[in-house]
């Protein structure tokens, strides 16, 4: 009783979404809000039929499923268009630009990388975690910490700010961790 409540509650909240989307006849702020709310109304019936372990599951597969459905159902072939093709011409090689960029290889790669490595450390080091955890976070943070850097050491206009602050991000914590 209460699974056939969850499908009907779901499919109502995306069929009354989808209605909205597309501007048909229910279209408007309150049924948006309503089918947010039956969207949400489903997992506890699920739940009370499964139980809140499998109910959740079964409530996030069905509505999966069924937004799946409408899109499918709305799927539209289209021609391709006829692609311009690409420019041969040789990249021109400026001399001129070869100091800027091997600064910035040496800011994005070595030191974003050495300053993402000691300040993960540091930090993860300082929480009250078993050890073994701490070492998961710190192993799976640097990858992340070092892209952020990296990506703000190309996309800043000034290159020398991030790698003041870069240096800065390495030295502090090295010294923090080695003495």
């Amino acid at each position: 009783m209460y699974a056939w409540l969850g499908v009907v509650l779901g499919a109502s909240g995306v069929l009354g979404l989808y209605s909205s989307w597309r501007r048909l006849a229910l279209s408007g702020g309150r049924v948006v809000a309503l089918s947010w709310l039956l969207i949400a109304a489903s997992p506890w019936a699920w739940s009370r039929a499964w139980g809140a372990e499998f109910g959740i599951s079964f409530a996030l597969i069905a509505l999966s499923l069924l937004g799946g459905l409408l899109v499918l159902f709305n799927f539209e072939v289209r021609e391709r268009k006829q692609s311009r093709p690409a420019s041969t011409q040789a990249v021109a090689v400026d001399p001129r630009s070869w100091g800027r960029h091997l600064f910035l290889f040496f800011v994005v790669v070595p030191l974003a990388g050495a300053a993402s490595i000691f300040s993960t450390v540091l930090l993860c080091g300082l929480l009250p975690w078993h050890p073994t955890d701490k070492m998961v976070l710190a192993v799976l943070l640097v990858p992340v910490v070092w892209g952020l850097a990296a990506y703000w050491a190309c996309a800043d206009t000034r290159p020398a700010r991030p790698a003041a602050a870069l240096l800065c991000a390495a030295t502090l914590p090295a010294l923090m961790l080695l003495l």
